[in-house]
């Protein structure tokens, strides 16, 4: 992202921040319960403030996800998506198409312990994969004082925006997708890894250390050693600021690529408006393995504002760049997304890519999920 674009987007979400800060009453509903627990955030909130008898049961359980099946059992749910775009797919996929198929699984040990999963049976159209797989243990006090969770398994990254989970819209987060080179490394894609989580997710400081496998999935790549990555953040008031640092290898050729991306996140949830921003920089030594580094930046600007009936407008716009032959790229999402009963959603956006010449793409999605929970949403 050129240095100008960089400085615009960094003054906007500032000041839209600012302008919003003193305006509302305090907003608890922030996207960490949302990452937390895989389900969406609609299973625990009527609106962006409000939560319904699932969320309240979530609260009283120290943030833990109850056994709500019916019976008591582990909450087991299938969910997913059938999507048109009036893109062309350049693999000849079908523009209209079955998009996503996934099974979610969630239980409880004990009041420690708990376990999740998550099968993509279809992701984008394709044959999908295991997400996530994960084992987590929580220490008691998790809404007041310091508490720990230490999580091992196949786990998504500790993002300020989860890009598949918490994303109500069918375009990508082009930065948490970007990859620089020859390095297939990018934050969408789910880890083996193990990761220590201290303080309280959505109420003052936190903070997440993660040692994942350094591999990328259907790479062909061999693993390199073990990638890092930091995580903090301070939340007050529906107001959030992280910060996040990931570095890494790869061997790509004849010089190994050591690489690091380091980003600033400032969130805002008042009332029915949602302010998201992130801005990323990030340095390749040899991403094409020739020794020749290459630096690269990408963000994203999102707002969320809840209409009445369950339905979400919403605004993104993204930008990624690089100096390795990529070149700036930038695209703005307008979309709307309606919960329509229990268990379908429906969503309606327009892409409009920026280049040479403006380009609209139009997507429209149709989301189902059912689930054993007694209740909450079905469209987990």
């Amino acid at each position: 992202m050129r240095d100008y674009n960089i400085r615009t987007f960094i003054i906007a979400a500032l000041v839209v921040a600012a302008a919003l800060s003193g305006t509302s009453r305090r907003a608890e509903a922030i996207p960490s319960f949302s990452m937390q627990t895989g389900l969406q955030c609609d299973a625990c909130h009527s609106s962006l403030r409000s939560t319904n008898e699932l969320g309240e049961s979530y609260l009283r359980n120290d943030l833990r996800l109850p056994n709500l099946g019916i019976g008591g059992r582990p909450v087991v749910a299938l969910r997913g998506q059938l999507a048109y775009t009036s893109e062309p797919d350049p693999s000849l996929l079908p523009k209209a198409t079955v998009d996503e198929v996934e099974a979610f699984l969630s239980a409880r040990i004990n009041r420690e312990f708990s376990v999740a999963g998550q099968l993509y049976m279809i992701d984008g159209g394709r044959n999908g994969s295991m997400r996530e797989a994960w084992v987590q243990y929580e220490s008691p006090g998790s809404f007041a004082g310091a508490p720990i969770r230490a999580t091992a398994g196949s786990i998504t990254l500790p993002l300020p925006v989860d890009p598949e989970t918490f994303r109500q819209t069918n375009q990508h987060y082009a930065v948490f997708d970007q990859t620089v080179g020859a390095n297939p490394f990018a934050f969408i894609d789910p880890r083996n890894a193990a990761s220590i989580a201290l303080g309280n997710p959505v109420r003052g400081p936190a903070m997440t250390v993660v040692a994942a496998q350094g591999h990328d999935p259907h790479s062909g790549l061999a693993q390199t050693g073990t990638d890092r990555m930091f995580q903090a953040q301070e939340a007050f008031g529906g107001f959030v600021v992280s910060v996040y640092d990931y570095a890494g290898r790869r061997d790509l050729g004849p010089v190994g690529d050591d690489f690091r991306r380091r980003a600033f996140g400032v969130n805002l949830y008042r009332g029915r408006l949602a302010v998201e921003t992130l801005l990323q920089t990030g340095f390749d030594t040899s991403p094409n393995g020739d020794g020749v580094g290459v630096a690269s930046s990408g963000g994203f600007l999102q707002l969320r504002y809840q209409l009445p009936r369950a339905t979400f407008a919403i605004v993104r716009y993204d930008g990624v760049n690089d100096t390795g032959g990529s070149g700036f790229g930038r695209s703005l999402t307008i979309g709307v997304n309606r919960l329509i009963s229990r268990g379908v959603r429906v969503g309606l956006e327009d892409v409009i890519r920026h280049g040479p010449q403006a380009t609209h793409t139009l997507n429209a999605t149709l989301g189902f999920g059912i689930s054993n929970t007694r209740i909450g949403s079905g469209a987990y």
